[in-house]
């Protein structure tokens, strides 16, 4: 993963809990000082408008947003926070997401990769934009509304065939806009 991150020099470099000897409370409270940062203290713009985040139920001080960027839901079956688990890829590259959606029509300090796949998909009334990062395998997804874009979520792509299915998403949008 070094040598492809030399390929985008906007990409900060992962941060891991290896970092942090372990120890979960630090690793986590890192992680949201990056989140707060990023998107609670100042906020990227996509479209000429801002990025806002989901702030509720809040848990344990930090906003909903954060767990759908951190976490993975254990049950299928229920959106409560508590039902969330730590996912250590997800948490790594937190510090990604802000910089996938302003660098999302990258080009200077891009060579060699794919660059990022971006392509809107309805989602009921709303429609939602997808940023794929194929070269890293990771996507952000951001919510169009009227007068903000909504950070729903974004994460590491685990399985070959999701991420071939996102490509063909991107293929598909890319084949009827022409």
């Amino acid at each position: 993963m070094d040598d492809e991150q030399l390929l985008c020099k906007w990409l900060p470099p992962l941060v891991q809990l290896s970092e942090f000897d372990g120890n979960w409370d630090n690793y986590d409270n890192f992680l949201y000082e990056i989140f707060k940062k990023d998107f609670i203290e100042s906020r990227p713009i996509f479209k000429f408008k801002e990025v806002r985040i989901r702030k509720y139920p809040m848990v344990a001080n930090k906003e909903q947003a954060y767990f759908h960027v951190t976490s993975v839901d254990s049950s299928k079956t229920s959106n409560d926070l508590n039902d969330r688990i730590p996912d250590l890829r997800r948490c790594e590259r937190i510090a990604w997401i802000r910089k996938i959606i302003e660098n999302y029509n990258c080009g200077e300090n891009c060579n060699g990769c794919n660059k990022i796949k971006y392509w809107p998909e309805p989602y009921k009334k709303y429609k939602r934009w997808h940023f794929l990062f194929e070269n890293f395998r990771f996507l952000v997804v951001l919510e169009e509304r009227e007068n903000y874009n909504l950070l729903i979520s974004a994460f590491y792509i685990e399985h070959e065939h999701t991420l071939q299915k996102k490509i063909k998403q991107y293929e598909k949008y890319k084949a009827e806009d022409a």
